[in-house]
């Protein structure tokens, strides 16, 4: 019986997964294309968590890393000391980084956000569609975007080799 539970409770689990990132495509009928390394970043406005609108555009001619994010998600809680190094590191140089926390309420958005201690701002897609837009099929995903607006780094694995790159090139200019 214990077997049989445990089969039920990981089905449920693994259907609730494959819900939760898929079927948003297929119910709204949109195809979706993954993003890449030199696509142009599609804009979008975003709440932050004080209820304020954020323009990706708004950063035009700056550095941005987008942290597409779910708070259940271990390895994304994992990344946070990561992110708050580079945040430190490359912030004063102009990088802007954007916490997008995906299909969550505000509030457990809120609190992850508080616990964490959060230096950069956590931006809302409840209803999923910027992690739509970009193609993500789940999370973490990261997206480093240069000043042109050009994503060089799709989820890659020399983000801080990107990251000195950009800021070497800005301090030469």
């Amino acid at each position: 019986m214990r077997k049989f539970l445990r089969w039920v409770i990981s089905f449920i689990l693994v259907f609730n997964i494959i819900t939760f990132f898929f079927v948003p495509n297929f119910l709204h009928g949109e195809e979706v294309t993954k993003t890449q390394d030199n696509d142009l970043a599609l804009d979008f406005i975003l709440k932050d968590l004080d209820g304020r609108n954020v323009r990706l555009s708004d950063y035009k001619g700056r550095t941005v890393l987008l942290y597409f994010m779910a708070t259940w998600c271990p390895e994304c809680r994992s990344t946070i000391s990561q992110l708050k190094e580079i945040y430190s590191l490359y912030n004063a140089k102009g990088l802007v980084l954007l916490n997008i926390n995906v299909m969550e309420s505000r509030e457990k958005a809120l609190a992850f956000s508080k616990k964490n201690s959060l230096p950069f701002p956590t931006l809302l897609d409840g209803d999923g569609k910027v992690y739509q837009s970009y193609g993500v099929v789940g999370v973490p995903v990261k997206a480093l975007i240069d000043r042109n607006g050009r994503i060089i780094c799709w989820n890659c694995r020399t983000l801080d080799k990107m990251l000195e790159k950009q800021f070497e090139l800005k301090t030469t200019q």
